[in-house]
């Protein structure tokens, strides 16, 4: 149940991904030829291009540790044992959840001050706060992967480094 749960979640933020992207790509082309072609650019086109890079990024971040695609130095744990590999990996997991949580916690209590002083973007006047609420959620989301990870790899017989 827990994975279809994750598939489910995985399914959506891809397509959320693909959608922003998508709305960025459209908003660029938009504004460079607006810009160069008839001398008017998109308005609030660089509010809506940081907007939505702040959103890619943390729609990505669940799917990349859900897939531990981090960017790793594995300098020592190459030659570290099947055992050792795991527990290495359980201990790094749990690492990043801790991690991941603290930065959640601060992104939601950040939201909330933007909320409590009705911040908006300059330009385009959109609120900043359900931005950062949905950067806190998507935290959280990661974080809840790198714990299912330590899961996996704590219950589960997982592929480590060794046998992939």
């Amino acid at each position: 149940m827990l994975n279809n749960l994750i598939k489910n979640f995985n399914f959506i933020l891809t397509y959320s991904c693909i959608s922003a992207l998508s709305v960025l790509v459209i908003t660029t082309v938009i504004d460079v030829a607006g810009r160069y072609l008839f001398n008017f650019p998109l308005a609030g086109a660089s509010e809506i291009t940081e907007i939505l890079l702040a959103i890619i990024i943390f729609i990505g971040l669940p799917y990349i540790t859900k897939e531990e695609g981090h960017v790793t130095v594995s300098i020592f744990t190459q030659k570290l044992s099947l055992i050792h590999s795991k527990i290495h990996s359980i201990i790094i997991n749990i690492l990043i959840f801790i991690l991941l949580i603290f930065i959640s916690k601060n992104l939601l209590y950040h939201g909330l001050n933007l909320y409590s002083y009705n911040e908006i973007t300059t330009y385009l006047e959109i609120p900043k706060a359900p931005i950062a609420f949905l950067m806190a959620f998507l935290t959280l989301l990661a974080a809840f992967s790198a714990l299912f990870n330590s899961y996996n790899y704590i219950i589960k017989k997982v592929k480590t480094s060794e046998n992939k």
